[in-house]
């Protein structure tokens, strides 16, 4: 039962996410107005906005327009739900649980409109950070002094990294958007996960690449590494007991 309302807490949270990820890149209030179908301005009811069941019941798409809705919603919905179920299961309904389950979520928003926009909202990552450091001496997974390193730790490697690309090889090889997500990530998993991030990124990212590159035979193209940071930190928080034993 208690995994269920995990579940549901999770869906209902991943509605609102919807609503950060469309509002934040545009500039527009996250409270006011209300959401309305975006192809005809028509004002979404409650009963059109009940996470991934309306969907289901409306075919995907807008009850007044007939437009299809994007998938997007309902996959962030579930993949909110699915976050709050394995951070219960993974530290239980504990002050790690919780801070740990909104900074997975911060990254999934953070790493859609990157997807979407190519940019990291900074209203995500610097008062995440500083939230990170503030309430780490409430977490038992990643005490004060482990909180600041990491934070100083994934904005200095970093930041390097984006030093060299714009002054040596005069191109952007890492957003300064990244290196704010990575203080961001630090400040909340230490320097694990920013080692995480960047290494597991990395290799998900190529992986990722790797068609275009061998189709175009090129690696001038830009891609936006935040969702493959966001994988590679989630991914090493995942199996940390596995790696801690290698």
């Amino acid at each position: 039962m208690e995994y269920l309302i995990a579940f549901l807490v999770g869906i209902s949270l991943g509605s609102f996410y919807n609503v950060l990820i469309y509002r934040l890149p545009r500039n527009i209030s996250v409270i006011f107005p209300s959401s309305k179908c975006p192809s005809c301005g028509h004002r979404i009811r409650w009963y059109d906005n009940i996470p991934i069941l309306s969907y289901l019941i409306l075919r995907g798409r807008c009850r007044y327009c007939g437009d299809r809705i994007s998938l997007q919603y309902p996959l962030v919905e579930l993949a909110s739900g699915a976050l709050a179920v394995f951070s219960l299961y993974r530290w239980g309904l504990t002050p790690d649980g919780i801070l740990l389950y909104s900074f997975f979520s911060a990254l999934l928003v953070a790493s859609l409109i990157d997807l979407r926009f190519f940019i990291i909202p900074d209203v995500i990552t610097i008062p995440g950070t500083v939230g990170g450091i503030l309430t780490s001496p409430l977490r038992a997974e990643t005490p004060l002094l482990e909180s600041v390193v990491g934070a100083v730790a994934g904005f200095g490697i970093s930041f390097v990294i984006y030093i060299y690309y714009v002054k040596v090889r005069k191109m952007e090889g890492l957003g300064f958007g990244d290196v704010k997500l990575l203080a961001f990530i630090g400040s909340f998993t230490g320097i694990y996960g920013v080692l995480s991030a960047l290494f597991l990124g990395s290799l998900i990212g190529l992986i990722y690449a790797l068609p275009s590159i061998i189709r175009n035979r090129t690696v001038s193209f830009a891609i936006p590494f935040g969702p493959f940071l966001s994988l590679g930190c989630f991914v090493g928080i995942l199996f940390k007991d596995f790696f801690y034993k290698l």
